[in-house]
């Protein structure tokens, strides 16, 4: 049985009756910090310092009983004499009142600050930080992000993140009033929190952003990778770099040829099929190649779960053997079926099950729809050519009338000795 965190109150999470709003925009920031200094490490941390050891503020704005968390940045922490972690009390002044200065329209304060924290609770390595912040926000929340969630992420799972809150209670299981010669003991405990997510227009974009570079992260990487074995980057002895690649010679041995930054451009530009494009097709490329990859992935996974299903036990498939019975026949067959697994099989089922829920019902309605618009497209398409037609034929008629013109005044002036029009007259200008 787990041991209970001494920490945590025994009070039912609706009884404060406090709702936090969580937007995106501090958990990209987050993970990202936790990201990075999980790299730094080389490894998982083990010890239990490296639960503050990752620290941050969060921002927002606080109405009555609703807090919204919106922005968040990290925080320089140091280790005191006693082991413990605390905030740099000068630079996190210093750094508060900058995010503020920044985040002012509409403006944002300290609601509570963030840290890595256990699925059983805080600990009691938290306690000083949080009473830091608790000096400048007296009802500053506590985000906590748990490893185990992140390390081991099982499909499904919500966001490995707890909300809590710190209140004051009475120490003990007996909270009773008692006389004025046994002092109640208050301790400082915390309390899950419910929380909702909500996403902004900038938030939004952000996610695009990252989603789009995402997709092509992996071309980039490849592209770059390909470029650095074909270039070797050399010091001339200058300012400034020039490049060596590989080249042969007549006798098709391998030498090095100096090529100048200008030369190296001219070629890696002529090398990338995207350096002609300009920022909005660079774009567009982008979210095709995202939908390119996503189909892809579909498919692959499609294929496998054909697969899956095409090499089950034939005695499986007809009924006549169990799970059991045919999870044993295909272990013996030596990889010619699939084992059965009926977590899988759920799993297949529901996905074939829910696929009718993201096809439209009502198709007579959606190609009606359709028509209409293709229909709508192909009208103003006609009204442009017909446009067109118009302002030619307005052309041509503002034409023959100059012409006209010139004939009744055919015997006065306007025509050379030839019997043509002369070069400067307005009809020579027309032809």
């Amino acid at each position: 049985m787990a041991a209970t965190n001494e920490l945590l109150s025994t009070q039912k999470p609706s009884d404060s009756g406090l709702e936090v709003v969580l937007h995106p925009l501090p958990l990209l920031e987050i993970s990202d910090y936790i990201t990075r200094a999980y790299q730094r490490g080389g490894s998982y941390p083990a010890h239990d310092n490296f639960q503050c050891a990752v620290v941050g503020a969060l921002l927002g704005q606080q109405n009555g009983r609703q807090i919204t968390i919106e922005h968040s940045f990290s925080c320089k922490n140091y280790k005191n004499e006693g082991g413990f972690y605390e905030l740099d009390k000068d630079w996190f002044a210093e750094r508060l009142q900058q995010m503020k200065l920044v985040h002012k329209s509409p403006p944002l304060d300290l609601v509570g600050w963030y840290a890595l924290v256990p699925k059983g609770g805080p600990l009691h390595l938290h306690l000083a930080i949080h009473r830091q912040i608790t000096a400048l926000n007296e009802s500053a929340v506590l985000l906590g992000f748990h490893l185990e969630d992140m390390v081991s992420p099982t499909a499904g799972d919500p966001l490995p993140v707890t909300i809590y809150e710190s209140n004051m209670e009475v120490d003990g299981d007996d909270q009773e009033m008692k006389d004025s010669e046994n002092p109640t003991t208050m301790v400082l405990r915390f309390r899950k929190l419910p929380y909702t997510i909500e996403t902004g227009e900038a938030e939004m974009i952000a996610m695009q952003f990252i989603r789009e570079g995402g997709a092509n992260a992996a071309v980039e990487v490849a592209s770059v990778l390909d470029q650095f074995d074909k270039k070797i980057a050399v010091d001339d002895g200058r300012q400034g770099k020039r490049r060596a690649v590989a080249a042969k010679d007549s006798k098709g041995k391998g030498k090095q040829k100096e090529e100048s930054p200008a030369e190296a451009a001219q070629a890696a530009a002529a090398n990338n099929p995207d350096a002609n494009l300009n920022k909005i097709e660079a774009e567009y490329m982008s979210a095709l190649q995202a939908k390119f990859n996503a189909t892809k992935m579909l498919k692959s996974r499609l294929d496998l779960i054909i697969r899956y299903l095409s090499r089950l036990p034939p005695g499986f498939t007809d009924g006549t053997e169990t799970t059991a019975q045919a999870a044993e026949n295909a272990r013996a067959s030596g990889g010619q079926y699939t084992i059965p697994n009926n977590n899988i099989l759920r799993h297949i089922n529901a996905l074939v099950t829910n696929y009718e829920l993201v096809t439209p019902t009502e198709r007579a309605d959606l190609q009606k729809e359709i028509l209409q618009e293709t229909n709508d497209v192909n009208l103003i398409s006609l009204v442009a050519d017909l446009l067109a037609s118009v302002d030619e034929v307005r052309e041509v008629g503002r034409k023959s009338a100059v012409i006209e013109q010139f004939k009744s005044h055919a015997g006065r002036r306007g025509f050379g000795a030839g019997g043509g029009p002369g070069p400067g007259s307005a009809v020579a200008d027309l032809m």
